[in-house]
């Protein structure tokens, strides 16, 4: 097969930079071009639930990031992987005795991590915002960037997460977009002596609590079925370097748009009084509240491969359960960019975008 020629990989987050490192690995000239936005990856838990993956050969792929996740620290150095506590909440009473295996990237290292790995690995990045869908020109492709002017690609992929949408109006309409928000405590808070506040004591241990019954993948799955928008909060927490994130509210809208953000007081509220249900303590606890877009696919599957016909554009995007599901589908895109193996190898987990 012909080279790839130049790639350009649109999207600063988890999944941009990751495929973007297994793209140089194999030795091709990246340029991951960055709109610096406050992205899904900063903002999420980093679970990596490798055991949680729907049946079938994805959910049989998952078992691969725990060795994912080492291969990539042991060749480009910490990047904030670490076994860690869960503890559940919620159901019946066997919950709390549950300790399924669990790991955790912490986000805040590895943000800081990724611009020094990247250059590193050769990966110039671009900053600029894509401000239009990319245009064919010449056998490659045209990129708008604000600031930056324009920019030139052989190839393109999508991985712009919420914002891949704008960038290609012909993604399958399972692609959608909802709005996540948090609590972004800076500081974990102290455990006071005396404090009657178990789950305080498990955040000063640097684990992860989530509800038994995560509700964002059922409201997900119902996201083509909504006439008006819907709300859930699934309550808990998890470290993110020196301090914590807590909660986590989901707005999901009908149609593919996510629309304008919603007001920021109002969900921090819902969250808040989501939050008094497990403990008052936590439900007090300072923010500031952050709220961003987050891409999933409605049935679970994210999108993985060749935009249809179309020659040279990619798309990576629609994660959910990202930090499972990303390390160990970027190697399998970059080898289908790279001509070492055939699309078919990703039609067997049912994320092709056809």
């Amino acid at each position: 097969m012909a080279a790839p020629g130049r790639l350009t990989v649109i999207g600063g987050g988890l999944a941009g930079s990751l495929l973007a490192l297994e793209l140089a690995e194999r030795g091709l000239a990246v340029t991951l071009v960055d709109g610096g936005e406050a992205t899904a990856t900063a903002l999420s838990y980093g679970g990596v639930a490798w055991w949680a993956g729907a049946p079938g050969p994805l959910g049989r792929l998952l078992r691969q990031a725990p060795a994912r996740w080492r291969r990539l620290q042991a060749r480009h150095g910490p990047l904030g992987w670490r076994g860690c506590g869960l503890r559940l909440h919620g159901g019946d009473w066997t919950t709390p005795l549950l300790r399924p295996p669990f790991a955790q990237v912490d986000t805040a290292v590895l943000m800081a991590a990724l611009p020094g790995v990247l250059a590193a690995a050769g990966v110039e990045r671009r900053p600029g915002r894509v401000v239009a869908p990319p245009r064919p020109l010449s056998g490659g492709w045209h990129l708008e960037l604000e600031p930056g002017g324009t920019h030139l690609a052989d190839q393109v992929v999508l991985a712009a997460g919420a914002g891949s949408r704008a960038l290609a109006a012909g993604l399958p309409e399972r692609h959608r977009a909802s709005w996540a928000g948090v609590l972004a405590l800076p500081v974990r808070p102290s455990l006071s002596p005396g404090s009657s506040s178990p789950w305080l004591g498990h955040a000063a241990r640097r684990r992860i609590v989530q509800p038994r019954h995560w509700q964002r993948p059922s409201l997900e799955a119902r996201a083509p079925e909504l006439g008006e928008e819907r709300w859930i909060v699934d309550a808990g927490f998890a470290p993110r370097g020196e301090g914590l994130l807590l909660g986590q509210i989901s707005l999901v809208r009908p149609g593919l748009d996510s629309g304008e953000p919603p007001a920021a007081a109002l969900m921090e509220r819902r969250l808040r009084q989501a939050l008094a249900g497990l403990d008052p303590v936590l439900a007090a606890l300072p923010g500031p509240y952050r709220q961003v877009p987050v891409a999933f696919c409605s049935g679970g599957l994210p999108l993985v491969g060749p935009m249809g016909d179309t020659a040279g554009l990619w798309v990576f995007s629609g994660f959910g359960g990202a930090f499972a599901q990303v390390p160990v589908l970027a190697p399998l895109l970059a080898d289908v960019i790279a001509g070492a193996a055939d699309p078919a190898v990703l039609a067997g987990f049912g994320v092709l975008p056809g």
